[in-house]
């Protein structure tokens, strides 16, 4: 499933000890099986819940990709945005919330189609 769109990479900045540091919140990536993805700054896929927003129990498994402390907004990057989840801001794509999946490691994306969620494609897999 795609939820299309384009994206550029959210970036913000920062100044560490008199050095420029870039904090990515989201990137893309290619994976294969599946084209260009969101992920983590760290590599990890980015999924969407294709049924009502993830809750309780939920979270164990499905961990939602949170604002940085101090950050507020996901700057530099067309369709991405931030929804309320408790005191904290929850990232979301195309207005809907990122979570990430607890059984992927590394660059795995074994979550799509678990439970009603599904990769975050940014554009599918070339032909």
């Amino acid at each position: 499933m795609s939820v299309g769109g384009l994206f550029l990479t959210s970036t913000a900045s920062a100044r560490v000890a008199g050095k420029s540091m870039t904090s990515k919140v989201v990137k893309e990536e290619t994976r294969t099986g599946f084209g260009l993805i969101l992920t983590t700054p760290k590599g990890r896929a980015l999924y969407v819940d294709t049924d009502p927003p993830c809750t309780s129990g939920c979270l164990a498994v499905w961990p939602p990709l949170l604002m940085p402390k101090g950050k507020t907004v996901p700057t530099g990057a067309a369709d991405l945005g931030t929804v309320a989840f408790g005191k904290k801001l929850q990232v979301t794509y195309e207005g809907r919330p990122l979570y990430t999946f607890t059984s992927d490691h590394g660059k795995s994306v074994t979550g799509n189609g678990v439970n009603g969620f599904a990769v975050a494609e940014v554009a599918p897999p070339a032909s």
